[in-house]
């Protein structure tokens, strides 16, 4: 008899439970991931990026396309190719740019003294 009596128990427990742990632990969304690279080129509607890894990955400019130069919003004919980037993909279109981040291009190394 007891046994009949714990089941639907255990049973109400673990519908009341599942819940609360999903509520707890939500499903974690899809960020924009920042690709750190170098300009390669770089148009009024396009620009080519490379990694460290010698990858390449071209992205579509739109009007929509936030541009910043050392943290000052700029206009993409401020952008040189051999600058450092951070490209942020669209949200809505990954071939697109969202936000177009630029600096100074990578120290070159000093040559040694002979």
């Amino acid at each position: 008899m007891i046994p009949r009596i714990i089941l639907p128990i255990l049973l109400a427990l673990a519908l009341c439970i599942t819940p609360l742990a999903e509520a707890n632990n939500p499903i974690p969304r899809a960020t924009p991931v920042r690709r750190h690279t170098v300009i390669e080129s770089v148009s009024a509607d396009s620009i080519t990026v490379s990694g460290a890894d010698g990858s390449t990955k071209t992205y579509k400019i739109t009007s929509g396309t936030e541009i910043t130069f050392k943290g000052d919003t700029v206009t993409v004919d401020k952008l040189e190719a051999g600058m450092r980037v951070q490209v942020t993909p669209d949200a809505a279109d990954d071939s697109a740019a969202g936000e177009i981040s630029a600096s100074d291009p990578p120290k070159q190394p000093t040559p040694k003294p002979k």
